[in-house]
């Protein structure tokens, strides 16, 4: 397609052009809004549009008063990709506002140590705003590297999903 940009400034209108078709796309902070309006041309193919600004790289919903966030990829090992989660996981902390956040490893099979330092920036935030942490369906690979790192002392991981928002719940050691 011709005319794609590679991003587009907070408040800026702009026009992508894709033969007779005009896709009018407006960014209000980190949410894109996109319309078509065609000129009476009848379209063959699908009009595909490709973001190099601000795609998400981890998915969000509340369960109950839990936020629990997901991975976008299975390997996290680019250093653009690594920057841009490490991002949204420092803003999804301002969102847990119940003070729990579940991070769910589903999917993910190798990450650099560049993504592990993020989730060490990641928890030490949380601690800082009282942000109870915790990890889920961690992989083998990922959950060996926590191992010789010595991180699954510090980090909070359970098994399955089910079972770590259950664990929010629990108070004491035998509980």
């Amino acid at each position: 397609m011709r005319g794609m940009t590679d991003g587009i400034g907070d408040d800026r209108r702009s026009e992508l052009i894709a033969g007779r078709s005009v896709a009018k796309v407006l960014r209000t902070g980190s949410n894109l809004r996109a319309s078509l309006s065609t000129a009476s041309v009848q379209h063959t193919a699908p009009i595909r549009f490709h973001w190099n600004a601000r795609m998400s790289s981890i998915t969000n919903q509340m369960q109950g008063e839990i936020l629990v966030l997901g991975f976008t990829d299975t390997k996290i090992l680019d250093s653009q990709k690594i920057e841009a989660v490490g991002r949204e996981l420092q803003d999804a902390v301002d969102e847990a506002i119940h003070k729990r956040l579940l991070l769910n490893f589903r999917g993910v099979s190798f990450m650099s140590s560049a993504m592990i330092t993020k989730l060490v920036m990641l928890n030490k935030r949380c601690k800082a705003q009282g942000v109870a942490l915790k990890f889920c369906e961690v992989s083998p690979n990922v959950m060996e590297v926590f191992k010789i790192t010595k991180l699954n002392k510090l980090f909070d991981i359970q098994d399955g999903e089910e079972r770590a928002l259950a664990s929010f719940d629990k108070k004491g050691w035998f509980s």
